[in-house]
């Protein structure tokens, strides 16, 4: 097949759902599938609406020769700069199919001001697509309350091997039965609606404060991380807590090799890919109930599932893997199994490319004019 994948920027981006991107873009093209990928010009959310309206598409035209795509794929985030010139030219590039790759909904994120206008928009944008490509089935299901009820879809979770874990259960047996503090982990974006607040206030309540804490990411509000800084110095913790900002590759594998545990208090998660990595080094996961994580690890087996503003619960399930090293190891064996038996990049673009082709049929037959919406 002919594949175009439109998103934001470059798909070099460090963000979950940027790695789910070029993950995809990579796993298809080894199936042997042309992929081309379009980078928009990332703009505020209310100037891309305001740019649709006016100024009509966002990308520059392709050459004369840019082929008619069997499929173009949208990564769902650029919804505000398409949504209205989708409906009234059928999208650009062109395509035999429009489909839209959900991370998460613009309009169902903790917090997100103007939440309702979002919304009208993305439910046109909805209406102006062939299919769903969703990263779990929580976000399909926010997708079909938004109004995209009768639109084919397929959940394609993420695959596990972006990262290879150099890790085993013999790594795991010395790691959990090595003296010293819980070594928790905290590795997401530096900002509110993920949480690290919550997470402090949480390790302040465990006996004797037997913990250390890394802190891994990018500082995305300076007033926020201010006040973690100063979060950090009230309850006495500077000695105990790390902040190293954003790493990749080797030091952030060595980070996650040496931790304990992974603790992401988010007030939502869609289909973590940190905490993916984290269970292919063997590491119990704490994450929120709310969203897609119970998709990912069961409550009590490969981590706890719990309410992200619940300090005392979050304290308690890390008070038990702190103080009960036969607990830490079950739970880091059950992760690391967990993560062994997950699909991987090149099983999860299979089954998107089947999702495409068994479309393709019908596709061909339909004229190349403007999608009704």
């Amino acid at each position: 097949m002919r594949i175009a994948f439109v998103a934001y920027g470059s798909l070099d981006q460090i963000s979950g759902g940027f790695i789910y991107d070029r993950s995809l873009v990579s796993a298809l093209r080894s199936l042997g599938h042309e992929v081309d990928v379009f980078g928009l010009r990332w703009p505020s959310y209310l100037g891309a609406v305001a740019r649709a309206f006016v100024l009509g598409p966002p990308l520059r035209r392709p050459p004369a020769n840019t082929p008619i795509y069997d499929a173009v794929i949208q990564d769902e985030l650029i919804h505000p700069s398409v949504f209205h010139t989708n409906r009234n030219t059928g999208g650009w590039p062109r395509g035999r199919l429009l489909l839209s790759l959900v991370h998460n909904l613009r309009s169902r994120q903790p917090g997100e001001a103007l939440a309702g206008l979002k919304a009208r928009v993305e439910r046109r944008y909805l209406a102006t697509v062939d299919g769903l490509i969703c990263v779990c089935a929580a976000t399909l299901a926010d997708a079909r309350a938004l109004g995209a009820s009768g639109l084919p879809a397929i959940v394609v979770p993420p695959g596990r091997d972006h990262v290879t874990p150099d890790v085993d259960e013999a790594v795991i047996d010395e790691r959990s039965r090595a003296p010293g503090p819980l070594r928790v982990l905290y590795a997401a974006a530096v900002r509110r609606e993920k949480g690290l607040h919550r997470l402090l206030a949480a390790l302040a309540r465990i006996p004797d404060r037997a913990f250390t804490l890394d802190v891994v990411g990018r500082p995305a509000s300076p007033r926020y991380a201010r006040a973690i800084r100063g979060q950090v110095a009230r309850l006495g913790f500077e000695a105990q807590v790390r902040f190293h900002g954003e790493r990749t590759g080797a030091e952030l594998a060595a980070l996650f090799r040496r931790s304990h545990v992974l603790a992401l208090p988010s007030e939502r998660e869609a289909y973590s890919l940190s905490c993916l990595e984290a269970l292919g080094f063997g590491l119990p996961v704490l994450a929120p109930s709310s969203g897609g994580m119970g998709e990912m690890i069961e409550n009590g087996r490969e981590g706890f599932l719990l309410d992200p503003e619940d300090r005392d619960a979050w304290a308690r399930a890390l008070g038990t893997l702190a103080g009960d090293r036969g607990t830490l190891r079950a739970m880091a064996g059950a992760a690391l199994a967990r993560y062994r038996a997950h699909a991987t990049w090149r099983e999860a673009a299979g089954a998107a490319a089947t999702f495409i082709e068994a479309r393709l049929p019908a596709a061909r037959a339909r004229p190349q004019a403007a999608r009704s919406g």
